[in-house]
């Protein structure tokens, strides 16, 4: 089969939205597939912005990347997109949030079309509104939509009803070899020694619904550490509040990690904490890694995807998103028992291994692939 994914950006890019295209792209092209990916240029890629370019085959993906002229409301304005999307496909994705992309399918060639509904616009309310009529109109003639988990469905509004009767839930995934337990990991200069007892990771963008001011707050007035990974717009707002709350020995901020040292800060934890506050947070694959990394989670009792990723009292801890206090005492708990985090650990391994695996998740897209290829063709 030709598959063309649409996306707002792609890897060495950062975000989760990207990392899954990227992901779903390689895993399709090592199974015999031609792939096509067309992207926004971002930040990350060095040649000139106001070039296209058709980068060669990179793990049997050919990568598209269009000059961007601007970002509004999150959302890359790219010439020459929807046109670079006409790309004879047998089937295309359409990654969303991304108005680009679903104008492309409306106005591209006939084919079958999947939806990959990452999550609705949730901040820019005014562009919501404006979004959502083009949004709805793409998912009822989509020959599917999927989503990564069935009580994401409750927050997908832009895919409207005709697109929620369609829906397909395939769970994220993550690379069970690469995100592994090791026993002697080396440890990033940014980690507490050993001695100042166990240490807590967060792993994430510094944006807003993340929780991190919940964090702060909770760590603060306790022995507790933890590393903090990631950038955003919050770099130097985190920054001041580690100063004023005067968390310098207790809160490290290990800034932008790439991919490949990545799986070290997770080993070198001893436990995860995702205390996101809005439905902004869909899923959360930082909590797949670090489970399948072996370690307990403390995540947020968010009406979305989150609370179908770790099994409280199993393989972690869920709190009531926001709250300090209870957060507090998560974290409390799991740094004073060694006991329960190996447990947790070994729990969210084994859950990771028969449920979140990219194998499971990139077999399930390509089943999906085929069956709309089989009915567009019938």
């Amino acid at each position: 089969m030709k598959i063309l994914h649409l996306s707002k950006f792609y890897p060495p890019d950062p975000g989760g939205l990207e990392h899954v295209v990227a992901q779903l792209a390689q895993g399709a092209a090592a199974r015999g597939h031609d792939v096509r990916v067309v992207a926004a240029t971002g930040s990350s890629w060095v040649r000139s912005p106001g070039e296209r370019t058709t980068e060669p085959p990179r793990f049997g993906v050919t990568i598209v990347r269009l000059p961007t002229v601007g970002v509004y409301w999150s959302q890359p304005i790219a010439r020459g997109y929807v046109q670079a999307s006409r790309w004879p496909a047998d089937v295309a994705y359409v990654h969303r949030p991304h108005p680009l992309a679903d104008l492309a399918a409306l106005v591209g060639p006939e084919r079958p079309t999947i939806i990959l509904h990452h999550s609705d616009v949730q901040r820019q309310r005014a562009a919501a509104l404006v979004y959502r009529t083009l949004a709805r109109h793409v998912a009822r003639q989509a020959d599917a939509v999927v989503v990564a988990a069935r009580s994401n469905l409750d927050h997908a509004r832009d895919v409207g009803k005709t697109g929620r009767a369609k829906a397909h839930v395939i769970p994220f995934g993550v690379d069970e070899k690469r995100f592994a337990p090791r026993a002697h990991p080396e440890r990033p200069d940014v980690f507490p020694e050993p001695a100042r007892g166990p240490v807590a990771v967060f792993v994430g963008r510094l944006v807003s619904y993340k929780g991190l001011d919940v964090l702060l707050r909770a760590v603060s007035g306790t022995d507790l550490h933890v590393v903090i990974v990631g950038d955003g717009p919050l770099r130097e707002w985190l920054a001041q509040e580690i100063v004023r709350l005067q968390l310098g020995d207790q809160v490290t901020w290990a800034g932008g990690v790439s991919d490949r040292d990545l799986p070290g800060y997770y080993q070198s934890a001893d436990y995860f904490v995702l205390p996101s506050t809005s439905p902004a947070e869909m899923f959360g694959i930082s909590t797949l890694e670090a489970m399948a990394c072996a370690l307990p989670v403390i995540t947020t009792s968010l009406t979305t995807g989150v609370r179908e990723v770790s099994e409280p009292d199993v393989t972690g801890l869920m709190v009531p998103p926001g709250d300090v206090e209870k957060l507090r005492e998560a974290m409390q708990r799991l740094h004073g028992d060694a006991e329960l985090r190996a447990r947790m650990g070994e729990a969210g391994r084994k859950r990771v291994e028969e449920r979140f695996t990219i194998t499971r998740m990139v077999d399930a897209h390509l089943q999906l692939c085929e069956e709309v290829v089989k009915t567009a063709r019938a």
